[in-house]
């Protein structure tokens, strides 16, 4: 048995020092910790290797591997993929507003005859916009090859709300109470502190000096009171398209929101377009939707239904027509990994096409005029009907296309999963313990049915 025994330096290699003696201590013994080792070792000496444990071995890493590899590549998938929760949505009403993106291009209808417009169900109704209300939407002029008119886009951008402010400030004039004194302007149109008090009075003023006075009645402050400041019916503008693009804000109950023919009027309380009828067929309601999204976009969202979609008319398909988008718009709040919140909105949509022109055949057009003919498909023919001539038809429909749009009582939670290393590191260590456990247990089966056998 050996002994532990403390030795100096200045100890010789007996232990003893020189002339004086350290008493011997003894270290405690580390046989209760051994008790708690649980991996037990085994002398190489007394080991065996097999065939069999090393086919065992070689297909336990093999599965190692590849449940590691899969584990792995469910962790980074998994890893900024969502998940969503449906709820009951609490933010409509008209006094929640959301932001609607528009980038459409008409390629053969002029900025001037385009009119923007909003109405929906709580009754708001907003005409050709107003910039001042958080509407932001430019027009660009565009030739017929689709290139811009002028390479300085400042200068060929068209107000979306010009006429919005002139009916306004009209209305400020209507409503305004003329002073006892008042002397209202000739437009320099007469002498110095002459008074043209009337629209007769301006208008006589004007052809006193031959100016034409057509443009002056337009915006003639007599004018206005007297209501004669109506101008004549715009006619279509040919040889021209225009790009259309920027935000607008509606409020979160259904309505629509359309492009459509002639300048929008409120009379009494009714949403009326004034145009020429002949003149609809020069409408053309060909357009490029490049966008259109109900606010902002978030990472993995869904391409929005309507992004990309190109309609174009044709003599076969009418001349033109009206094209009707039915929105479903589903409000979407999503959730980032960092707790940054992004509300917006998804939408689906269904479309629906009506030409302005149909094309009838001689017996459809008599039915349709005749009383006497309304049995004729069912009793026979009907005289003075025919077979072989076609005759065009002028649908009841306003040329222009609308987006008609309806919100979802319910909304979708979206939120980033975001899975921590830890949790990679713990299956990982899962799958290797796991696999070699199993492994062991399959190779001490095989080594003991074989030694039986022997």
């Amino acid at each position: 048995r050996k002994r532990n025994v403390y030795v100096t330096p200045e100890s010789g290699r007996n232990g003893h020092t020189n002339g004086h003696q350290y008493p011997e201590k003894k270290v405690i013994s580390n046989k209760k910790l051994k008790n708690f080792d649980l991996f037990e070792k085994v002398e190489t000496d007394f080991t065996v290797r097999t065939e069999k444990g090393g086919l065992v071995a070689l297909s336990a890493w093999i599965i190692i591997a590849i449940l590691s590899l899969n584990e792995i590549w469910s962790h980074v998938s998994l890893n900024g993929s969502s998940k969503e929760h449906v709820l009951v949505d609490t933010s409509l009403g008209v006094d929640r507003r959301m932001d609607v993106n528009i980038n459409i291009t008409f390629p053969q209808l002029s900025c001037s005859d385009l009119h923007v417009d909003i109405m929906d169900v709580a009754g708001d109704s907003h005409i050709n916009l107003d910039a001042e209300e958080d509407h932001k939407l430019v027009k660009h002029r565009l030739r017929l090859d689709g290139t811009r008119m002028s390479k300085n886009s400042k200068g060929e951008i068209v107000e979306a709300n010009k006429a919005a402010k002139e009916e306004k400030k009209k209305e400020i004039i209507k409503d305004e109470e003329l002073p006892d004194d008042y002397c209202g302007p000739c437009y320099g149109s007469a002498a110095e502190g002459q008074c043209c008090q009337t629209c007769d009075d301006v208008i006589a003023a004007y052809d006193k000096r031959n100016w034409d006075s057509r443009q002056i009645v337009m915006h003639a402050e007599q004018c206005i009171r007297e209501g004669k400041d109506k101008k004549p019916i715009k006619r279509m503008t040919k040889g021209e398209g225009c790009h259309l693009e920027g935000t607008i804000k509606l409020n979160k109950v259904a309505g629509n929101f359309h492009i459509a023919m002639g300048e929008a009027h409120d009379i009494q309380g009714h949403h009326i377009h004034q145009f020429l009828p002949e003149d609809a067929i020069n409408f053309n309601s060909s357009h490029v939707i490049h966008e259109l999204s109900f606010g902002k976009q978030y990472p993995g969202m869904v391409e929005n239904g309507l992004d990309g979609v190109s309609k174009f008319v044709s003599d076969e398909t009418g001349g033109t027509g009206v094209f009707q988008y039915f929105v479903k718009v589903v409000p979407t709040t999503f959730t980032d990994a960092d707790g940054n919140v992004v509300e917006t909105n998804r939408y689906s949509v269904t479309e629906r096409y009506r030409p302005l022109m149909t094309e009838l055949d001689d017996e459809h057009f008599e039915l349709g005029k005749s009383p006497d003919a309304a049995g004729a498909k069912a009793g026979g023919e009907t005289k003075g009907s025919h077979s072989h001539g076609h005759h065009m038809h002028q649908n009841a429909v306003l040329p222009g296309v609308f987006f008609i749009y309806e919100i979802y009582p319910f909304a979708v939670e979206v939120t980033q999963v975001s899975v921590p290393f830890s949790h990679l590191l713990i299956r990982l260590m899962a799958v290797i313990g796991g696999t070699l456990t199993i492994s062991g247990w399959i190779d001490a089966y095989m080594y003991s049915r074989e030694k039986q056998r022997y």
